[in-house]
């Protein structure tokens, strides 16, 4: 597979993405919120999210790791997510918008704040997941496609012309 790059620098700064859907926006949020439905190309999730908290185990990287995820802020009727993710100084925002579009829906991915020196993995890792929800939400296997050789390496230099770090002193 020939993996494409799709991730823009919006003007804000943020690595954005965008995926077209066939189904409704009511049907794509519950790839989003349901743990069964995340299981097909994330993780499945645990945990009560009225919290504010779920544990995410990350299906598709090696040994499963789990990894605490906070809901920042949710709006199921406006098809709305806000999470953070990380520890440390390796802390990402990741905003997700659900949008009706006239034959189904868009979803709009953000990352704000990325690190520049990250962008050549991390942006072909989003490329990776949203492929994965593509096939997901489409009846395909998402664990047919493969992170390594097709999004990472091949995609890092398009990302790190996107975000490119500043030359040293």
């Amino acid at each position: 597979m020939n993996a494409l790059p799709t991730g823009t620098r919006a003007p804000d700064g943020a690595l954005e993405l965008r995926r077209v859907f066939t189904v409704p926006a009511a049907e794509l949020w519950t790839y989003l919120a349901v743990s069964d439905r995340t299981a097909l190309w994330f993780g499945s999730w645990r945990g009560d999210p009225s919290s504010g908290e779920v544990e995410v185990a990350l299906t598709a990287e090696e040994g499963t790791p789990r990894e605490k995820v906070e809901i920042l802020s949710c709006d199921r009727a406006a098809y709305l997510l806000s999470v953070s993710t990380g520890e440390g100084e390796e802390v990402w925002r990741l905003e997700l918008s659900i949008e009706e579009v006239s034959d189904g829906s868009k979803l709009v991915f953000r990352m704000p704040g990325l690190d520049p020196s990250m962008a050549g993995s991390v942006g072909p890792g989003w490329d990776y997941y949203l492929d994965r929800l593509v096939a997901a939400v489409s009846g395909a296997d998402a664990d047919e496609i493969r992170f390594e050789p097709d999004y990472y390496p091949a995609l890092s230099g398009y990302y790190e012309s996107l975000f490119p770090t500043a030359p040293r002193e």
